[in-house]
């Protein structure tokens, strides 16, 4: 039987699935796409679970479909655990239900596998499993163990736990932009009808378990970079006393990916409260390395208001900035310089010599 063209378009295409051509897809498409997702010898088995998840991240009659063809994977012996690791990846559109499918994985002796399923898990999973997860999870000092951990505190913050703190970042941490650096604007705007639809296309195990709201999601651009500061509206709606409360995934920082047909996460917006007056804020990556981070006290927070000034961690990778970042009730503005270094940090080990 002839496969349906629009499938084998849409899977040979270099870019995202985009709502647009996902939408033409009929019922006897979807079912052709489950049977190939579900068939091992089909060559595009993982790209076409790809599929059912881009439909899934809107659609939830596909969830189930979804679940059945990850579960497929993980259920074969013999699997390719690159296929098994994607697989894993693409069960975010199933959000919290995610969790149950995935967190065996997150044993697995292959480190390729459990990084996917601790990674997949600190966007999916909640609190009602973190002391299960912490009994198993691998010690820090290996790329799995830390990313072990640092899901263990993502999870915590988003439920607002204490006893997961992420180490607290100081003055010997930053990087300042050096003087005569050449430097590019760092500037804010509204977010557009467009922007918008594009992230609320994106499913809510992609954003963190973090559902977008218009008024609490605004729009930063950086050289080619074009981000979506997303906060959690709960916690836009009472700053700063949330975030001197305790710990908090206060939102995400998301980026317009290269093909333009949507938005994935690029920064975690971490919180804790010092003890005293302050706040520690820190942006982390997906992988637990933290980017940029700040530490408004005293009068940078005065009443409804928190003024942070964001300074680069002085790690190789990092551009240096110049960022004040206000944040009240009614929403997110920038201050100050507001630029960052048009070069990036790079490794300081001296190449050795031979």
């Amino acid at each position: 039987m002839p496969l349906p063209q629009l499938i084998d378009e849409l899977l040979a295409a270099k870019d995202g699935f985009g709502q647009e051509r996902l939408r033409e897809l009929d019922e006897a498409d979807r079912a052709e796409a489950l049977r190939r997702a579900l068939d091992p010898a089909d060559p595009d088995r993982i790209r076409t679970i790809g599929l059912l998840a881009a439909l899934a991240a809107t659609d939830p009659d596909t969830r189930p479909p979804l679940g059945a063809a990850i579960g497929s994977v993980l259920a074969t012996g013999d699997a390719d655990p690159f296929d098994v690791a994607a697989a894993i990846c693409l069960a975010t559109p199933l959000g919290t239900d995610a969790t149950a499918l995935i967190q065996g994985a997150a044993s697995a002796g292959d480190p390729v596998v459990a990084l996917a399923a601790w990674r997949t898990l600190g966007q999916v999973a909640t609190s009602d499993v973190l002391d299960e997860l912490a009994q198993v999870a691998p010690p820090p000092g290996d790329v799995v163990g830390d990313q072990a951990a640092f899901t263990l505190s993502v999870i915590a913050y988003r439920a607002g736990l204490t006893g997961f703190e992420l180490p607290v970042l100081d003055d010997t941490d930053i990087i300042a932009i050096a003087d005569g650096a050449e430097t590019r604007s760092i500037t804010r705007s509204d977010t557009t009808d467009a922007d918008f639809e594009l992230l609320s296309n994106s499913s809510i195990g992609d954003l963190y378990l973090l559902t977008p709201a218009r008024e609490a999601t605004t729009t930063v651009d950086c050289g080619d970079d074009h981000l979506l500061v997303c906060l959690d509206p709960d916690v836009l709606a009472a700053v700063p006393e949330t975030l001197l409360q305790a710990p908090a995934l206060a939102g995400v920082v998301a980026v317009l990916d290269p093909s333009g047909t949507g938005f994935s996460v690029r920064y975690l917006i971490l919180t804790q409260p010092d003890g005293g007056d302050g706040v520690h804020v820190t942006l982390y990556q997906p992988d637990g390395r933290p980017v940029f981070t700040g530490h408004p006290d005293g009068g940078e927070i005065d009443g409804g208001r928190i003024s942070i000034p964001l300074f680069a961690v002085d790690r190789p990778g990092v551009a240096p900035i110049s960022l004040t970042v206000e944040a009240d009730t009614d929403g997110v503005r920038l201050a100050g310089d507001s630029v960052g270094a048009t070069e990036i940090a790079t490794d300081r080990l001296a190449p050795d010599e031979t």
